[in-house]
């Protein structure tokens, strides 16, 4: 065959029909032969260069119509057919026609119809091809929309066309979309995306001139007039439609505006700072809108410079270690200390924690930062023990980077027995949210550190939203609260009961409490009324270098808060208990009996028996 010419296929049973149509159209085609339908199939699957199909209707085997019907369903669908009939019939050229033929002609042939038929349909359909791969080029294949490339070509376009308005590129996710997609089910997932392409559309209809495209997974993009009350519009509808979608899982959108003021910018940044301020609303609940503001951009040049420069400062031990003294309350003497991390920059100075301990969060280095240092205090302890010091414990701070690490017992282990420190002298301090992120495993690890002699802190405690479940569930040693934890709060009093209520609890529960943050003289005195047994705080000690928590501590007795007997332990557990022999023991006094706390000078009844509630009234 000839590669410079195009290919067509004759189905034709009659073998005088076949040699007549090669021979009008060898000149300027490559030719295949076929007797009928199903040998036709046949010669597709063999021939993949074909351009066009000649077909004949009546035919032994599978006739013209059969084929026809046979080949819309099929791999082969979008290849032109021009359908031979031998008897000009208004009825046979629409039925053709219906069935997906492109065009007719009939017999005996007129070479000069033929041949211009044939061209007509083989030019149509290069044309409809290459619309085709430009559609497919230019569009997202689920939901139909523009995808990345062509939306930000477009939006370019729309903008320079109408320099005398002002648009506002609209960038739109779902939170967490990852989990949904895995609780429905890939097919679910793209039905719910498509829903928000087809309700993004909408809105796009309403505010013509409009661009809109899905950018990635269930990130779009709109570049619509800017109009503030109409935006704030939109999102809310946009959250109460994504709310009614399905009422069984919460979904929660993030919407980052960027006002398009300079016509300079590429859209690439524009959307880069769309994207800046949809970032702002993740984790804040009920915000789903925010603006872009000119210091998202300086915060992420200064996270950029953090970067660029944290594995030097590590090499180059540019962070040290900082000791806040934790205090007894009962003496007021300090009694073990957190270690916490600076950065003293060698042109910068010093770098407080708050503006790299976030990137470092983000990015996956605090596992670095953490192990150097645990290294570090490690080092420090040994240095006391050697030096014939009293050994008092240091908390450090334990990511939940690490906390997902499968090998942390075995490292933390490893490190407490180079430097030969008693377990018991490097304090874990792990955040609530951390428990919360993923129970089962925290529980399996904080088990398995505790088994190993480390003492664990769950640092932030009530600042989560299922504080009292993890506490249930997970056996932590000490209790770390702020004392701001429930700032905000109108009502002072309340907070102070739920505080008290907090520290009664972990009385009972057996671990000390930890208050951070006190500062002032009241603070102190109402932790004092409340039997808190460890403050630290500003109103006692600021974080301070190695050498001035030395000068501190050198001379000082330090003791920790006196522990609850086993006795008072045993009987806590009981009081508390629903065991059957406690229940029955109890009951079965005849008399109505209470067990009273004494505080100040109020008693206050903690468990009554039946007959109490009998004689005096429930409650």
């Amino acid at each position: 065959m000839n590669k410079g010419k195009l290919t067509v296929l004759i189905v034709e049973d009659q073998e005088i029909n076949r040699l007549l149509l090669q021979g009008i159209l060898k000149k300027e085609y490559n030719v295949v032969e076929a007797e009928n339908g199903k040998d036709a199939f046949e010669k597709l699957r063999q021939h993949k260069d074909i351009a066009a199909i000649l077909v004949d209707i009546i035919m032994p085997v599978m006739d013209g119509y059969t084929f026809l019907r046979k080949l819309k369903k099929s791999e082969f669908s979008s290849l032109p057919v021009i359908a031979v009939t031998g008897e000009k019939d208004e009825n046979t050229e629409q039925k053709v026609l219906n069935l997906g033929a492109w065009n007719f002609v009939t017999k005996p042939y007129i070479p000069r119809i033929l041949m211009m038929r044939l061209k007509n349909v083989i030019v149509r359909s290069q044309y409809y091809m290459i619309s085709e791969i430009n559609y497919v080029h230019e569009h997202d294949p689920l939901t139909g929309l523009y995808n990345r490339n062509k939306f930000f070509e477009e939006t370019r376009l729309l903008i320079e066309s109408n320099k005398d308005k002002v648009y506002a590129l609209v960038r739109f996710d779902i939170d967490k979309f990852h989990l949904l997609n895995s609780f429905w089910g890939e097919s679910e997932g793209d039905r719910f995306l498509k829903f928000i392409a087809g309700y993004m559309q909408r809105i796009c209809n309403e505010v013509q001139p409009c661009t809109i495209g899905r950018i990635s997974a269930d990130v779009f993009c709109l570049c619509v007039p800017f109009d503030e009350a109409g935006i704030t519009e939109y999102v809310d509808n946009a959250c109460n439609v994504l709310e009614a979608y399905n009422k069984n899982y919460l979904i929660e959108p993030s919407f980052g505006v960027y006002v398009i003021r300079d016509h300079s910018l590429d859209i690439q940044t524009m959307y880069e700072y769309a994207t800046l301020a949809s970032k702002e609303c993740k984790g804040k609940y009920m915000v789903t809108l925010y603006y872009y503001k000119p210091e998202l951009s300086e915060k992420i040049e200064r996270e950029q410079e953090i970067v660029n420069e944290m594995q030097t400062a590590l090499d180059e031990n540019q962070f040290v270690v900082y000791y806040q003294p934790k205090y007894n309350l009962r003496n007021e003497l300090p009694y073990g200390a957190e270690a916490l991390i600076r950065w003293k920059h060698p042109t910068k100075g010093m770098i407080m924690p708050g503006a790299f301990i976030p990137v470092f969060e983000k990015n996956g280095f605090i596992g670095k930062v953490d192990y150097y240092m645990w290294d570090k205090v490690c080092q420090w302890l040994r240095k006391r023990m050697d030096e014939g010091h009293e050994s008092i414990p240091v908390s450090v701070n334990v990511s939940r980077v690490n906390m997902y690490n499968p090998n942390l017992v075995d490292i933390l282990t490893a490190l407490v027995k180079k430097y030969d420190i008693p377990p018991e002298l490097l304090n874990l301090e792990i955040t609530e949210s951390a428990y919360m992120d993923s129970p089962g495993v925290m529980e399996k690890t904080v088990t398995e550190l505790q088994e190993k002699g480390f003492l664990i802190l769950m640092d932030d405690f009530g600042s989560g939203y299922s504080s009292l479940n993890t506490l249930k569930n997970i056996p932590v040693d000490v209790l770390k609260i702020d004392i701001n934890f429930m700032s905000g709060v109108e009502n002072q009093r309340r907070s102070e009961c739920i505080l008290a209520s907090i520290i009664r609890m972990a009385g009972w529960l057996e671990p000390p409490v930890v208050m951070e943050g006190v500062e002032t003289a009241e603070q102190v005195d109402f932790l004092k009324s409340i039997g808190c047994g460890y403050v630290q705080g500003f109103y006692y000690a600021k974080p301070m270098p190695q050498n001035e928590y030395e000068d501190l501590i050198d001379g000082v007795r330090q003791t920790p808060v006196e522990s609850i007997s086993e006795n008072h332990r045993e009987m806590s557990r009981a009081l508390w208990s629903t065991d059957g022999t406690i229940n029955l023991l109890f009951n079965s006094i005849v008399d109505p009996v209470a067990i009273y706390e004494y505080e100040g000078n109020e008693f206050k009844a903690l468990r009554v028996n039946e007959k109490f509630n009998e004689y005096f009234g429930y409650g």
